[in-house]
């Protein structure tokens, strides 16, 4: 599985409602990096043994066809 380390937590505004969102921004291994709206880390995200969020892998190689996941490290 691969992993992605924690930066940095910023505050935008979502264009629709118009109301401040905190996205967290992650380094990816393959050295990309994503940003991840909080509350969803908080409300969905799976976590491992050591109470991590696993997500998705959003820079996940498409040619791979398989659609892998990212542990997320602060």
């Amino acid at each position: 599985m691969r992993t992605a380390k924690f930066v940095v937590e910023l505050t935008v505004i979502d264009p629709d409602t118009k109301l401040p969102v905190e996205l967290e921004v992650y380094k990816h291994e393959n050295g990309g990096m994503f940003g991840v709206d909080s509350s969803f880390l908080d409300q969905v995200a799976r976590t491992d043994d050591w109470d991590r969020p696993i997500i998705p892998d959003p820079l996940c190689d498409v040619e791979d066809d398989v659609l892998g996941e990212v542990i997320l490290f602060n």
